[in-house]
């Protein structure tokens, strides 16, 4: 775990969601996964990255968001989207974790890069300690996970005002009814994004961007 500056969010942040488009002020903000995908560590262009499976994940998260916020008709849920929901509410019901915030776009106003983190969850054992945990829900672990919650931790504590000391994991819900929580513990994520930052905003500034 680490704690995180809270002076690198910016509540003038703007998420146009229709672009895709994060917008400063009369900032253009590259997106957290716009620069994993411009330095290799994720490929939105493979073969199998097609439009349905796009528009699946997409599908899911409404599904969930929906479900958080109590407004989930079961009666009208696609099929093919109930055994993700049901991994989603398994993890919830076994974890007994409380949503302290879901699909919240963050900033560093500063490194000049924006995201929309899916959920920060806070958990209390059985002494009493909490732990809260920046939350990535997919489909399947990819390498680019560990580098991506690291760009979304390093804008989160800003949601709380004060330092804050989170984990990072990604919730694997593989479509059968059932989940899988992979904690992220490479240290050396971070490390892995801001490298991938500079390389775009190098390109950018000098023209390099096909």
């Amino acid at each position: 775990m680490s704690a995180v500056g809270f002076e690198v969010n910016d509540a003038r942040l703007v998420f146009e969601p229709e672009l895709h488009v994060y917008r400063l002020g009369d900032r253009v903000l590259p997106s957290v996964t716009q620069i994993l995908a411009a330095a290799g560590i994720s490929d939105f262009s493979a073969p199998w990255f097609t439009d349905a499976v796009k528009d699946r994940g997409t599908f899911i998260h409404a599904a969930i968001a929906l479900d958080n916020e109590g407004d989930l008709d079961d009666e009208t849920l696609d099929d093919a989207l109930v055994p993700y929901v049901e991994g989603w509410r398994r993890y919830r019901l076994e974890s007994e974790c409380e949503i302290e915030h879901w699909e919240v776009p963050v900033c560093d106003p500063v490194l000049g890069y924006a995201g929309t983190l899916d959920g920060i969850v806070r958990t209390v054992d059985e002494r009493g300690r909490e732990t809260r945990t920046i939350l990535d829900v997919k489909r399947a672990l990819y390498p680019s996970a560990g580098p991506q919650v690291a760009a979304y931790r390093r804008c989160a504590a800003a949601l709380y005002g004060r330092p804050v000391l989170f984990k990072r994991a990604v919730l694997e819900l593989p479509g059968d009814g059932s989940y899988k929580l992979h904690p992220l513990t490479n240290e050396m994520d971070e490390t892995v994004f801001l490298a991938a930052l500079r390389v775009l905003h190098f390109r950018r500034m000098h023209g390099l961007d096909s």
